[in-house]
């Protein structure tokens, strides 16, 4: 497989990844605001108090439905790059594949819904009853530091991580059904 279509299918999946993961996210507060109160910087979740049942139980389905993305997405693409590929795919093109997706999703994630969406723009169903106008929703460091914590910045070698993980199974799915 040449890198152009390796690019483009990856991307593709890319999209798709962060698509159904931001309709997720932003389901999950639409249902209950407080659905992703963990995520929140301290001190808002602090002021907003305890998480309502609702609430955990929208983030307990919004991580099922996290988890299955993470699952069914890579896979999908995996097939459909070996549908387009001679022979074996091997390591490299499905880890192209996951760690493209978890990269887009990671920056999207921190540039779109973290920081013009939360930061920014704060729509209402991002914002928790009884913190409005806290100046800790305009705080874009925190969620620079969520993303790169010290010592060890544990969520950014997740991106490489997952396309190892991607690469790993489809070369061993590979290698054992062959």
């Amino acid at each position: 497989m040449d890198f152009t279509a390796l690019a483009c299918v990856s991307t593709g999946y890319a999209l798709l990844l962060v698509s159904l993961f931001t309709v997720v996210v932003i389901g999950s507060l639409l249902v209950a605001r407080d659905a992703l109160l963990a995520d929140y910087p301290p001190a808002i979740r602090e002021r907003y108090g305890t998480q309502s049942a609702r609430g955990r139980r929208t983030a307990a389905v919004a991580g099922v439905l996290n988890l299955v993305l993470f699952v069914a997405v890579p896979v999908v693409g995996v097939l459909d790059l070996h549908d387009r590929t001679e022979g074996r795919l091997g390591f490299l093109p499905p880890f192209v594949l996951g760690t493209t997706g978890f990269l887009a999703l990671t920056l999207f994630d921190l540039l779109v819904i973290d920081w013009l969406l939360f930061c920014t723009v704060r729509p209402r169903f991002m914002v928790l009853p009884g913190t409005e106008g806290m100046p800790e929703y305009r705080d874009l460091a925190f969620h620079a530091k969520v993303l790169v914590p010290r010592p060890v910045p544990w969520p950014l070698l997740a991106v490489p991580g997952y396309g190892v993980l991607v690469g790993v199974v489809a070369w061993l799915v590979e290698t054992v059904t062959a």
